[in-house]
């Protein structure tokens, strides 16, 4: 199959970061945040590993700061509304809020640049990424991408990972032929956009030392060579599991041992669970029964063990990276979603999502979850 890729030229990009203006706010245009009273949270202690709390509505994904020794959540808000979202940084023992941070747009994704202490969220359905510093809770700049749809509508991005040792901040997006953007850490300024590559380009997951990022996708995954960006490699899997299946295999989001070689993928369609592949030939070497829709996932080395979030089950299984046993089912109602490990490996934070709001009612205030791996 050829691959069709679409390269910027360096006068292109200038041409691009024209027009793609980056709004850099000092303190004194964009205020710091002020701490907010932790006093209308709700914890519920589901057992002595596990504390649950309310934080916000439309919570997506969280990550941990060891430099900010805090919890950073991504917030929508009222989801239906035209406004921008926030984040809130949370003590990572209580799961208080300490900070909420306000943004132009509603950020879904969300990562951190451990190097500077900079939080990226994706605004998915602007089409943009905002700069953030974790440390004082500053809004940097935000960035847009500027690529439209065939409506006319910005591409949505979904991911972001950060190639700290290379300074790129890399972004999928959600097209039918694939869409990456890779931001220089830098300058935050478009480095390049690779379109109509004809692979998947939905989850991401970076093998820093070895140059490469696996992206996934339609029952496939790919792996593009981060100096180079070029697509090196694809395995494509069968796209339903018998000629009766109404959904094709999907792999939302995967997570990398990058010793063995074996990436873990959730199937997201047709109750499937966790894939585990071998990265050398390509095999499916084992099928994890997770749970249903698994979403969030996250490969733990110090503990050799694979945690996945299913949105259906309600629960977060903890499995054993080397017999794939699950080793434990935790229930976490009704929707955890996103997953987030602290360097040491110890502690582990989930988003919980509540179901969607009927129409005319007000969005629910959705949970982060904190569980002492130690304790279990």
């Amino acid at each position: 199959m050829s691959k069709k890729f679409t390269y910027l030229t360096r006068s292109k990009r200038s041409i691009l970061a024209a027009a793609l203006p980056l709004f850099l706010l000092t303190g004194a245009s964009h205020a710091a945040p002020t701490p907010v009273a932790a006093t209308a949270a709700v914890s519920t202690p589901v057992s002595e590993a596990v504390l649950q709390r309310e934080v916000a509505p439309g919570i997506y994904e969280l990550v941990y700061s060891p430099a900010s020794k805090a919890v950073f959540v991504a917030s929508t808000e009222e989801f239906t509304s035209k406004g921008g979202g926030s984040i809130y940084q949370l003590d990572p023992i209580t799961l208080a809020v300490q900070k909420k941070i306000d943004l132009p747009f509603k950020p879904f994704a969300l990562t951190l640049d451990t190097r500077s202490n900079t939080l990226y969220a994706g605004h998915t359905r602007d089409g943009a990424v905002s700069a953030i510093d974790a440390s004082t809770g500053t809004l940097k700049g935000t960035l847009h991408h500027g690529v439209k749809d065939a409506k006319g509508e910005p591409v949505h991005t979904r991911q972001i990972v950060v190639d700290e040792a290379a300074n790129q901040v890399i972004v999928s997006g959600v097209t039918d032929l694939g869409f990456i953007w890779v931001i220089d850490g830098k300058t935050f300024s478009t480095n390049l956009i690779l379109r109509d590559l004809e692979a998947p380009t939905a989850g991401l997951t970076l093998d820093a030392a070895n140059h490469k990022l696996l992206a996934s996708g339609t029952a496939a995954y790919a792996v593009f060579d981060t100096q180079s960006w070029e697509l090196v490699g694809e395995n494509r899997i069968p796209e339903k599991l018998s000629p009766s299946d109404i959904r094709r295999r999907f792999l939302v989001n995967t997570a990398l041992d990058s010793k063995s070689e074996r990436l873990f993928a959730n199937q997201l369609n047709n109750s499937e669970g966790t894939l585990v592949f071998d990265l050398k030939t390509g095999a499916i070497l084992h099928k994890i029964p997770t749970g249903y829709m698994p979403v969030g996932i996250r490969y733990n080395p110090i503990r050799n063990e694979v945690y996945v979030a299913s949105r259906g089950s309600g629960t977060l299984s903890v499995i054993d990276a080397s017999s794939y046993a699950i080793k434990q089912t935790i229930t976490l109602p009704v929707h955890p979603n996103t997953i987030s490990v602290t360097p040491d490996g110890q502690q582990l934070y989930v988003s919980v999502k509540r179901p969607f709001a009927k129409k005319g009612e007000p969005e629910p205030v959705d949970q982060v979850a904190r569980i002492d791996l130690q304790a279990l």
